[in-house]
């Protein structure tokens, strides 16, 4: 008798045990500390070229969904002088065809997408000077999204002006995570945003690496949900450095848009491999009739095609 008590003493503390919610972790860094280490991280890389493997799926006229897989390469030549990226293009093919583009070109002070599907295309394009602007129409795939979501590029480091990152903590029991929430101005309309959160890992056995990016519209509402996974160590070419690393598997949702695009990266490198500035030229392959600015109604001087 006393044995089946044991026993079943046991069992009622496995399942209690199943049943208790993680412990908090023991460690917690300050916002400056993060930013730091995600700035480190992300200086460490100058310029990128990858491979990527695609599944895009993007809206057309008359409302319905297209989905393409293609192959495809990232290249990104950053600023020399540590602003903002200067090139950055994803352009995917199939059957030896470039049937996308994505793209951010420091020449010509633009952002856009263009997709040719069968006889059908189409291409979009902004100032980058007006990106987020309130009444801009938004682009399908938005490069400025697309590369902040590959976590290489370096945040405000400056708590006390604008742009800006504040950090709260969410500590719901197995959910446990640093939120950096990017706060910036407004072009258009010199009003203060939340322009996305950022959710690191907070685990005392896990890298703080970001692993969900949240983008809101003017209006507060989530456009843009990008989960990441596998990270993986950048090859730079230099022996005996520390490798920076980056998410191999993104996905990026796009709900109000229609668009969903999955990224799965190989080959990383900052070793110089083709012209960003070059690829990052937009020259949509698309009737005349077909090409939208989606800026046209705003008055803003320079980045004028």
């Amino acid at each position: 008798m006393k044995g089946l008590l044991r026993t079943a003493a046991l069992v009622c503390i496995a399942i209690a045990a199943a049943g208790c919610a993680p412990p908090y972790p023991e460690t917690m860094v300050s916002r400056r500390q993060l930013v730091a280490e995600y700035n480190t991280n992300a200086a460490a890389v100058p310029r990128l070229w990858a491979r990527a493997k695609m599944d895009v799926t993007v809206p057309t006229e008359d409302g319905v969904a297209i989905t393409f897989h293609p192959d495809g390469v990232i290249l990104l030549g950053k600023d020399p002088k540590g602003g903002d990226p200067a090139d950055f293009v994803l352009r995917g093919t199939q059957s030896g065809l470039e049937v996308f583009r994505v793209g951010l070109s420091a020449a010509e002070g633009i952002y856009y997408f263009w997709y040719l599907a069968g006889d059908r295309g189409k291409a979009f394009w902004g100032r980058q000077g007006l990106s987020g602007a309130a009444t801009v129409q938004l682009l399908p795939i938005d490069p400025n999204d697309l590369l902040a979501v590959l976590s290489i590029c370096q945040l405000p480091d400056d708590f006390t002006t604008i742009p800006t990152v504040a950090l709260s903590m969410q500590d719901e029991p197995g959910e446990f995570a640093y939120v950096l929430t990017y706060l910036d101005r407004q072009v258009d309309t010199g009003l203060l945003v939340f322009r996305r959160e950022i959710y690191f890992r907070w685990d005392d056995a896990k890298p703080r690496r970001p692993f969900l990016v949240k983008f809101f519209n003017a209006e507060g509402r989530r456009v843009l949900t990008g989960k990441l996974k596998k990270y993986k160590p950048i090859e730079t070419g230099r022996a005996g450095a520390s490798s920076p690393v980056m998410p191999t598997d993104i996905e990026i949702n796009w709900p109000a848009r229609k668009s969903r695009i999955r990224i799965r990266l190989s080959e990383m490198t900052t070793v110089e491999r083709g012209d960003p500035a070059a690829a990052a030229r937009f020259d949509p392959p698309v009737a005349p009739d077909d090409v939208i600015q989606v800026d046209r109604h705003l008055e803003h001087g320079g980045g004028q095609r």
